[in-house]
């Protein structure tokens, strides 16, 4: 659901190795890059092999070109398709990895440059084919996220908490950004039963997903019932329970129905189809939000991927 959350989710995935030369592209500080090392697989759908002194200690983040790639130049404003595999910091015990699925998708923007800066510069300075290593200690990350619990130790004894290998295999243009649906588009799709619909059922929506129908091409905001609260602005802090799925299956993937109380967030702080859907509804409001991939979570690893459907409660409106 948040932005910083489907970004973070990708930066927790993108350590690897700093056995290379010293003119290799670099950001922040990537001293505590230098024992790490990584073989590649024998080709891009094999894990690496990866290696490094634990437990990898850092107090800022840094991110280094480990190989340098041969492919074209990476550009601002750019679609990167990656693979990556990360493990924890402390001990070298294996996370995840994707190399064996496909590549993820994440937009080289603004919005990247401000949540992951480091790995940002250092894109910039290098091409397609490379390994870039990345570091994130424990103090930013928390400090990067609303949702944590209690304040962290001081910096200077934070071990990062992840350590990943990131590939970049290819890059290509952002497509335009999808708009946001008229009333009279919604009440057509509406019309043709071509919108996902919602039932409560002990307490809870069950979402349903047309059968037979293509999700939108763009953001539908679809209210079910009107409320009579505050207006949300674009900047709100908002109250709401709500559940998601995707379009494809129609598989839950959140709820804090689920949890058993609303979640607070802010409007700058979510995907983009949040913002733009939950602004200017009012406090009391019921809505489903039909959301495209570029204004959900845009291929961020960890994060559901493609057209996301969300039954949304606005419970209140700061």
């Amino acid at each position: 659901m948040r932005k910083v959350m489907a970004l973070v989710a990708t930066a927790s995935l993108l350590l690897v190795t700093a056995c290379g030369s010293t003119e290799m592209a670099s950001s922040g500080n990537p001293a505590p890059l230098s024992s790490v090392k990584v073989t590649p697989g024998a080709d891009d759908a094999s894990d690496p092999t990866v290696t490094f002194d634990s437990p990898l200690v850092a107090t800022e983040t840094g991110a280094q070109v480990i190989v340098k790639g041969k492919g074209d130049e990476i550009e601002e404003n750019q679609n990167i398709k990656f693979k990556s595999i990360a493990y924890n910091a402390k001990d070298g015990s294996l996370v995840g990895s994707s190399f064996s699925g496909e590549p993820v998708t994440l937009p080289i923007n603004d919005e990247f440059k401000t949540q992951l800066p480091a790995l940002y510069d250092t894109l910039m300075q290098t091409k397609v084919g490379s390994w870039i290593a990345m570091v994130e200690p424990v103090a930013e990350g928390a400090a990067s996220s609303t949702e944590s619990a209690a304040p962290s130790a001081s910096p200077s004894a934070a071990a990062a908490e992840t350590v990943v290998v990131l590939k970049v295999l290819s890059t290509e243009a952002i497509p335009e950004a999808s708009k946001k649906l008229g009333a009279d588009e919604v009440k057509k799709l509406k019309d043709e039963g071509a919108l996902p619909t919602a039932e409560m059922k002990d307490g809870k929506p069950v979402i349903t997903i047309p059968k037979g129908k293509e999700a939108p091409a763009g953001l539908v905001v679809d209210v079910i019932k009107e409320g009579t609260g505050k207006v949300a602005t674009e900047t709100s802090t908002v109250s709401a329970n709500y559940t998601g799925v995707t379009w494809s299956d129609g598989k839950q993937f959140d709820s804090s129905y689920d949890r058993g109380e609303p979640s607070e967030f802010g409007l700058t702080q979510v995907i983009k189809g949040w913002t733009q859907g939950l602004t200017g509804l009012k406090a009391g409001t019921q809505v489903m939000l039909s959301i495209p991939t570029d204004l959900a979570y845009a291929g961020a690893a960890g994060a559901p991927a493609g057209n996301l459907v969300f039954f949304v409660e606005i419970k209140e409106v700061k």
